[in-house]
């Protein structure tokens, strides 16, 4: 089921935070975490200020969301586990994900999506919550904006490292998927 389908316009990028101190311009954190597929199909409805796009080497995006390139983060890893195979994510790319959510405006409505499936945009925004937040409302908050969840364990591993969480947030990716969140 799309997200668009499940949310009102003012719902859509509802913020996650009502105040972020914590970042450079207070971003409250408003994010949409989707598939390509449901990102291409939504786009209109949608209209995010700022995106993330999560794809393999060698793939290409398919009439996405026409942003300048300074609003458009491109990230090149697959969605492999292991974190020797070719295409796994890479720590610069947390770190070109972080140098980008640094920037993001306060009144910025960011769309993360990937290539194939949810599970590397939601490790990833598994991780840009953790920023923020603590591990365990961070894996609540991403269940409440995306309940079927299942984060890359090892993008996942990659922003616990970025942010000295010393296996917090790999602890709490664990619980992924779950239909129903208990804190």
């Amino acid at each position: 089921m799309a997200l668009a389908a499940q949310a009102t316009e003012g719902e859509l990028y509802r913020p996650v935070l009502e105040a972020n101190p914590a970042h450079p311009n207070g971003w409250p954190m408003r994010v949409i975490v989707s598939s390509q597929t449901e990102a291409r199909h939504n786009r209109a409805f949608w209209t995010p200020t700022h995106l993330i796009s999560i794809r393999a080497p060698a793939t290409r995006l398919l009439s996405m969301i026409e942003l300048p390139p300074e609003r458009h983060l491109e990230l090149f890893f697959g969605d492999a586990t292991d974190p020797d195979a070719p295409d796994a994510a890479r720590p610069e790319a947390i770190d070109a994900t972080l140098a980008f959510i640094d920037r993001l405006p306060a009144d910025a409505h960011l769309l993360i999506h990937c290539l194939r499936g949810i599970g590397r945009s939601t490790a990833l925004t598994l991780g840009i919550l953790a920023r923020y937040v603590a591990p365990e409302k961070a894996a609540a908050e991403l269940h409440a904006l995306r309940p079927e969840a299942k984060p890359n364990r090892h993008v996942v591993a990659l922003c616990d490292a970025a942010l000295s969480l010393k296996g917090k947030l790999a602890k709490q990716a664990l619980r992924f998927p779950a239909k129903v969140w208990k804190a």
